[in-house]
């Protein structure tokens, strides 16, 4: 299990992910790929509390790490955003809608991400339901 990491993500988990050996990128890939990062990143924080983005640029949770790559990624391959169905011989649909974009699913993710609250071992103070000591003189008089 990875533990919270800084955001962005640096472009070496982007390469992992396209199946490129690490620091395989350069020039105008690496600038794309620093690009989509950037932008998938800008746009998970977008989706959360100022002081939610503030914690996550630090330490995010490996959610929305995961999440953040998966858009990227799609960015990176597709960054023009063609998507087309086939059926048998025939085209039945083209669209073209560029930039970086959160799935439903993604943004829910990012969205119990931010909403979870920790869990752990930890102590809490209660208050005692007494309000005085008690003498032992009341009790035995």
């Amino acid at each position: 299990m990875h533990h919270p990491r800084a955001l962005p993500p640096p472009v070496s988990y982007l390469e992992t992910r396209l199946g490129l050996p690490e620091g395989s990128l350069d020039g105008t890939d690496k600038a794309r790929a620093e690009n989509a990062i950037g932008d998938a990143t800008t746009l998970v924080l977008a989706e959360v509390a100022e002081t939610t983005a503030e914690r996550w640029l630090t330490a995010a949770p490996n959610v929305v790490e995961l999440v953040i790559l998966k858009a990227a990624r799609r960015e990176y391959e597709n960054p023009r955003g063609i998507y087309q169905e086939t059926r048998g011989e025939h085209s039945v649909g083209l669209s073209e809608s560029s930039g970086v974009y959160l799935t439903a699913r993604e943004l829910g993710q990012v969205r119990r991400a931010a909403s979870t609250r920790r869990h752990g071992v930890g102590s809490l103070r209660t208050p005692s339901a007494y309000t005085t000591a008690l003498s032992s003189s009341a009790w035995f008089a």
